[in-house]
């Protein structure tokens, strides 16, 4: 079923990519880099789990200094207790590993109108949406953590920005935040007894056959 869900998502990525290079000028990439991970709802604290994430991306220009960015990608998220909380008799060791399909959809707003020193900005740019995240497994090692039900599918708010260091070379960082639950517990009280992704991406973007930014 997740393999199914998985594969039809990329043809789509790749159907609306299509479309969009027929019919209007359009940017492609590709984006790899790092997740520091936490989960809010445990009792453990940090970004302390450690991932990657790695996928493909397309950019439309829709007006001046604004662009919709649709991307598709693998996403390791998770929670991981820290070297001092593991040592703690009422906490213990604690990891969890979550692979998800992630699709960011994206508004991308440059700074190219704004200039310091004569200088203008646009190499920087603000980018705000949501995520649709799909999870493909998981992986945990409880210690005195209880595992409630995982969600299949959630829903992340995303907020960053973005440098360009060339026409085809960029970084970028990342903030998401589950507006959804990844994992709910048997008896839910509305943000209470649920559990929510929080994570920090730093990405290199390449950008394949357009200097638009």
């Amino acid at each position: 079923m997740k393999k199914t869900v998985f594969s039809f998502l990329f043809f789509f990525m790749l159907l609306s990519g299509a479309k969009i290079a027929v019919a209007q000028s359009f940017n492609g990439g590709l984006i790899a880099g790092a997740t520091f991970c936490q989960v809010d709802g445990d009792k453990y604290f940090g970004y302390n789990k450690l991932g990657f994430t790695a996928g493909g991306y397309v950019n439309l220009p829709i007006a001046n200094h604004f662009a919709l960015q649709m991307e598709l990608k693998y996403t390791q998220m998770g929670a991981k207790s820290s070297i001092k909380e593991a040592e703690l008799p009422t906490y213990g060791q604690y990891k969890l590993v979550l692979h998800y399909a992630e699709i960011p959809l994206m508004l991308r707003y440059d700074f190219g109108h704004f200039t310091v020193y004569g200088k203008s900005l646009d190499f920087l740019s603000l980018e705000a949406g949501f995520s649709l995240d799909f999870l493909l497994k998981y992986y945990g090692e409880m210690g005195s953590q209880q595992f409630w039900k995982f969600n299949f599918f959630s829903v992340s708010g995303n907020f960053g920005l973005h440098f360009a260091l060339s026409d085809h070379w960029g970084l970028g960082a990342r903030m998401m935040y589950s507006i959804t639950p990844m994992q709910t517990n048997p008896t839910p009280q509305w943000f209470f007894n649920h559990a929510y992704n929080k994570v920090i991406q730093a990405t290199v973007t390449y950008n394949i056959n357009s200097p638009v930014r």
